[in-house]
């Protein structure tokens, strides 16, 4: 038997080169190797959210009808709400305040003390894009990055913490 489980013809074939059979054993693991990619290809989708072919601008109303999804959540931030507790973490609420908010934004971790300002932001109309998700049973994106918060009418006000 060759190498790699690979055996070699007697002699070779019309190109001079050395023809190649596959071994019962490299049969097998071809298949086992097949079936285990057959089953991530069909298991994964279910995990990845769902990314619109084009950029989807929602109002804060709806973003309860996009869990799951990557949108741009498109409101006016009417309270913002600080926790001191470790770790810190700031919303955003939209729609009303707590606990009548229709959306929310929550800043965490290494995020938040590269979000100056945040107080800057109440009463502004903003738009926030990420993965809708529910926490604390409200339609929330959880940024990742200051970049995904930014003024709605851009060219009317800059962002806070930009001049």
């Amino acid at each position: 038997m060759g190498a790699r489980g690979c055996e070699t013809k007697a002699g070779k074939g019309e190109t001079g080169n050395v023809d190649l059979v596959w071994s019962n054993s490299m049969q097998s693991a071809t298949l086992l190797v097949t079936i285990a990619l057959t089953v991530v290809a069909t298991t994964v989708p279910a995990q990845v959210p769902r990314y619109p072919a084009h950029e989807l601008i929602v109002p804060d109303s709806a973003a309860k009808d996009h869990l799951d999804e990557m949108v741009t959540v498109e409101g006016t931030v009417v309270s913002i709400e600080v926790s001191e507790a470790a770790p810190s973490r700031v919303f955003l609420h939209f729609g009303a305040p707590p606990p009548n908010q229709t959306f929310s934004v929550l800043i965490v971790g290494p995020v938040l003390p590269r979000s100056p300002n945040l107080q800057e932001w109440r009463g502004k109309r903003v738009r926030v894009t990420g993965l809708v998700r529910l926490e604390e049973g409200r339609p929330t994106i959880r940024l990742t990055k200051p970049s995904q918060l930014r003024g709605a009418a851009w060219y009317v006000f800059p962002a806070p913490g930009s001049s």
